[in-house]
């Protein structure tokens, strides 16, 4: 199966997220299926060659499984904006 992973950013105190295309989406298939973050996971979106896609950090809130027909999955998942992200205990650089 083939997965279309997609991310999108929820603002502190926005009731949806912003629907904006990510410089982080990507493409996989049944192997790489290990990479999608599970909810509760932190992850940090950095801008890496698009100028105009967002960068933001924050803790996955949602993820989204739409499957299709042609053995394809869609996945969103939604970062959520939080106060807990103490990226210094969470890595050092």
């Amino acid at each position: 199966m083939k997965y279309f992973v997609s991310f999108q950013i929820l603002p502190r105190g926005a009731d949806r997220p912003i629907d904006h295309v990510s410089a982080s989406d990507f493409e996989t298939d049944d192997k790489g299926f290990g990479m999608i973050p599970c909810v509760g996971d932190y992850v940090h979106l950095i801008r890496m060659k698009s100028t105009d896609a967002p960068t933001y950090e924050g803790r996955v809130r949602s993820r989204l499984f739409r499957y299709f027909e042609s053995e394809s999955c869609g996945i969103n998942i939604v970062v959520e904006d939080d106060d807990d992200s103490d990226w210094g205990k969470l890595i050092k650089e």
